[in-house]
């Protein structure tokens, strides 16, 4: 007579931790794409504000070409699983939302947009790296 054990452990923690990771780390992923799609849309005169574009999570931020603690920072987000992306430069919003002297010339939400596509294929890439263990 065979018998077979099948030995299944409560891995509930683990896997959520697992999924915190998955969520942190594709979130900043889409912010990513965000930034870079911004900066290549973004209108350029001196470069300024296309250089000043940065993404912003909690424990991470991508450098602006300029010194660290310079105005054209971004703030850091307070919550784990929120991602910033977005330029200091004070004339920044003239430019994404236009005046009445000037039009818009959107950099910022049309990047939202186009990474929204993306959204999906990230959190998937992410979430198969993470929990490989479980999917055999």
């Amino acid at each position: 007579m065979m018998t077979a054990t099948v030995s299944s452990q409560w891995k509930g923690n683990e896997v959520k931790i697992a999924g915190k990771r998955v969520i942190g780390k594709s979130i900043y992923e889409i912010g990513l794409v965000v930034e870079g799609q911004a900066k290549a849309l973004t209108p350029v005169d001196t470069g300024r504000l296309r250089g000043s574009i940065t993404t912003a999570s909690v424990d991470k931020q991508t450098s602006p070409q300029y010194p660290s603690g310079s105005m054209d920072s971004i703030r850091r987000p307070n919550d784990s699983n929120e991602v910033l992306v977005g330029t200091a430069v004070e004339y920044g919003p003239y430019i994404e939302f236009g005046t009445v002297r000037s039009s818009a010339q959107p950099f910022l939400r049309p990047s939202l947009d186009l990474a929204k596509g993306k959204t999906l294929t990230i959190m998937e890439k992410n979430g198969r790296m993470e929990f490989k263990e479980y999917m055999k």
